[in-house]
């Protein structure tokens, strides 16, 4: 399994824009239904961070740049966080579900 971490930092008076953009991402996520990911989208209780988070099953192929509203987020971001935020690869080194 790889695992990609996204972590950046936006204005507050921009934190309701980026949310909005993470929910439609994940509407069309849900449309297309991509087997073999978990993808969740955190953000930090009082501040304007984001965390999003990719895990993909072995061999499976990233499916967000084929999707049109991912790709469109990935390209509208860097313009309301000052940078370009970069996936970093991670390893699980624990992990408990119930």
């Amino acid at each position: 399994m790889s695992v990609q971490i996204v972590r950046f930092r936006t204005s507050p008076e921009q934190a309701t824009a980026v949310a909005e953009q993470i929910r439609a991402v994940f509407s069309a996520v849900r449309a297309t239904a991509p087997q073999g990911m978990h993808y969740t989208a955190l953000r930090e209780t009082d501040q304007p961070v984001f965390t999003p988070i990719l895990e993909l099953s072995d061999g499976a192929e990233n499916p967000l740049p084929s999707i049109p509203s991912a790709a469109a987020f990935r390209d509208w971001l860097p313009s309301r966080t000052g940078d370009y935020p970069v996936p970093r690869s991670c390893t699980i080194v624990g992990r408990y579900s119930a």
